[in-house]
């Protein structure tokens, strides 16, 4: 019996290698035989009905609309012979395989210099920037979402999958999603993680601008966070004009109103019949 293993197509493209899975969906490593060019192939698994095969294509079909060099691009969207949806987007790792944010962090030993994070975290809020301007959000995103091509930027895989199928807020994905880059920026220029006794980056790291403190400190602010990755963006310190930006914002805290409180209280102590 032979033990050659049969090549697998999907249309023009073969497969060469697995590449393990990215949220339940299988990745390939595959070769355009129309172009001679690498590509990637992501196959989700086969939906059992009806209406989840027509929910998962029409957000794929609108996730591929999106063109940000920051997003990982869907080139096309189909189904293979036992009926399972597949992408093709470009191929962003080398001979080795897929290069992910948490891999080069890993590599440095837990954190980038200054300038590298800096970067990283202008590169995701630009992307989430443009996607939310079309009202497409992610939600949080996390390190071994982030693909790093062989020229060093970064690339989101599969954004806005599952967030665009689910029924979450797009203001609630929104808000997630900027909190989320802050805490991944403030673990790549500390190396250390997020808790309640949160140390000022400052105190980490010797020589840093002090408006980072300040930045993280609204950031990473679960309430009175930027009102928008744009302002995000054009708040970070290596902007000149930061500073406008860091004091530029408008409180979304409610503000108590303790007089009508302490009336109301009053009147119920004196007729609680009314309670």
């Amino acid at each position: 019996m032979s033990t050659t293993r049969r090549t697998e197509f999907f249309g023009p493209y073969k497969i060469i290698r697995p590449l393990g899975s990215a949220r339940d969906v299988e990745r390939f490593v595959v070769l355009c035989t129309k172009t001679d060019t690498n590509r990637m192939l992501y196959r989700f698994e086969n939906q059992v009905s009806h209406q989840q095969r027509r929910s998962l294509f029409d957000a794929m079909v609108t996730l591929s609309t999106l063109d940000h060099p920051h997003l990982l691009r869907i080139e096309s969207a189909s189904y293979d012979d036992r009926g399972r949806l597949c992408l093709i987007t470009p191929y962003t790792g080398n001979h080795d395989g897929l290069v992910t944010l948490s891999d080069l962090i890993e590599k440095q030993g837990g954190k980038l210099t200054i300038s590298e994070a800096a970067r990283a975290i202008e590169h995701l809020l630009s992307a989430s920037a443009y996607a939310h301007g079309k009202q497409i959000a992610h939600g949080p995103i996390y390190p071994d979402q982030i693909l790093v091509d062989r020229f060093g930027s970064l690339q989101v895989e599969l954004y806005a999958h599952p967030a665009k199928t689910s029924e979450a807020r797009i203001n609630t994905l929104i808000a997630d999603e900027i909190r989320s880059i802050a805490q991944l920026g403030y673990a790549m220029i500390t190396g250390l993680g997020i808790n309640s006794d949160r140390l000022s980056p400052t105190r980490v790291v010797k020589k840093l601008d002090r408006n980072w403190d300040a930045w993280f400190d609204i950031a990473l602010d679960p309430i009175d966070g930027f009102e928008d990755a744009v302002h995000a963006m054009r708040a970070l310190p290596t902007n000149p004009d930061c500073e406008q930006w860091l004091t530029s914002r408008v409180s979304k805290r409610v503000p108590v109103q303790f007089g009508s409180m302490i009336r109301r209280f009053r009147s119920a102590s004196v007729n609680p019949s009314r309670r």
